[in-house]
Order: C-alpha cells, then structure tokens, then sequence
C-alpha cells in the first residue's frame, strides 16, 4: 500500500499539459481522487481547477459527508456545467444548450478563460461522459472530441479527467477509445472494499508505464 507523500511523487512525474484519463467502475474511485488531487494541488501550491459537469462535484462532497469527511472545495475554482448545487468558487458558468456543437464550443471557452491568469494549476473533470451521452451524431462526437483534444499540451495545467467506464461505454457513442487515444496517460482503477487499484495503461513517463499502486482509503483522510 502506497503513503500519501509517495502517490503524490508519482503525480510529480506526470508533466504538465498532459491529460490524464482515470477510467473507474462504480465504487467511491471519483471521491477517492477528487480529495486526493485536491490535497495534491494544496500541497505543492498549485491552484486546483473542477470541471463540475451535471452537479457531478455536489455528489462527491456528499458521498464525502456521509463518510465524515467535511470539505467545502472552498478554495478551489470550479467551472460549471449545467446542474443546480453550487460547491467550491464557482468562476465560470457553462449555460446548458440542446445542441451539443455549441454547448462544447461554450464549455471551451470557458476553460480558456479560467485559466487565462493562471501559470500552473491541477485540473480535475468530472462528469465528462454524461456531456456525451447528449450527442446524436458522428459529426458532433468528433465535435466533442476536436474540442478536449485542443487542451492537449496546455502547460498551464496537469489534467484529470475522471470518467465512469460503465456509462461511458453505454452511451450510443463511447468515447472511450478517442479519450484513450488523446490521453497521454491512461489509469484503470478498481475499487477493493478497502482501497483503490490504479493501474498505469500508458504514460508518458516511462517510470509510470506498467506500473500498479493500491491507495488505502484512509490514506486522504477517510472516516
């Protein structure tokens, strides 16, 4: 079982303005990581950044509570997409669209300009795969696609993208396999009734390539 401190010096070695894509089966994996990262952005002084899709973020900080963890997200800048519940400091609202082309083409924008006065900063998405479950077509998929592959090599963050293997792999169009492809960094984790299994598929780091790590759930703080 790995300590904190030696999972964050393996977040070290992912290189900024990759995409790293955490693929997870139902379980506590988004909470597990969302808390993880958050506590890696503060210690190493870096902003952190949520991408919170579909009130995706309200969920993590209520599994969160019912657990005994209290984390307000209070000092982390969130991008909105849709939803209700408003956590952590919201700097920017995506307005939801029926048509998924410019709904994306929002959801760009604002992430340009969330970053705009930022050197470097930790990025986590979450709820992305529910933004594809919207689409209806081949042209608006490769839309979607074009749209995440653009903040591929942007220095100014180390990105995270936590997607639901399960419903993404439901949806009429899985993005699954394009999202692999643009990633530089690929994780599988599975869930064990007392820790996380995070397996490096690909990597850009060749210390990171094969590599298997179980993460404790007490290891951020678990209840």
């Amino acid at each position: 079982m790995e300590s904190l401190e030696s999972v964050f010096e393996l977040i070290d070695k992912i290189k900024f303005g990759e995409i790293v894509l955490v693929e997870y089966h139902r379980s506590f994996i988004p909470e597990l990581m969302t808390l993880g990262l958050l506590h890696y952005g503060r210690s190493r002084s870096l902003p952190v950044i949520i991408d919170d899709n579909f009130d995706s973020l309200h969920v993590v900080q209520k599994h969160l509570e019912f657990i005994g963890i209290d984390e307000d997200f209070g000092d982390a800048l969130v991008v909105k997409t849709g939803g209700k519940r408003d956590v952590g400091n919201v700097v920017a609202r995506v307005k939801f669209v029926s048509e998924p082309v410019i709904l994306m083409r929002n959801y760009e924008e604002a992430g340009k300009a969330a970053f705009s006065k930022i050197e470097q900063s930790i990025n986590i998405v979450l709820g992305l795969e529910r933004l594809f479950s919207f689409i209806s077509s081949i042209p608006e998929f490769y839309s979607f696609i074009i749209a995440t592959q653009s903040f591929l090599g942007n220095e100014k963050r180390k990105s995270f993208y936590l997607v639901n293997k399960d419903i993404a792999s439901s949806i009429p169009f899985n993005p699954l396999p394009e999202l692999e492809r643009i990633a530089s960094t690929v994780i599988e984790a599975f869930p064990t009734p007392t820790s996380g299994i995070f397996t490096f598929k690909k990597a850009a780091s060749l210390d990171l390539l094969g590599k298997k790590i179980e993460v404790p759930i007490g290891v951020v703080g678990w209840k």
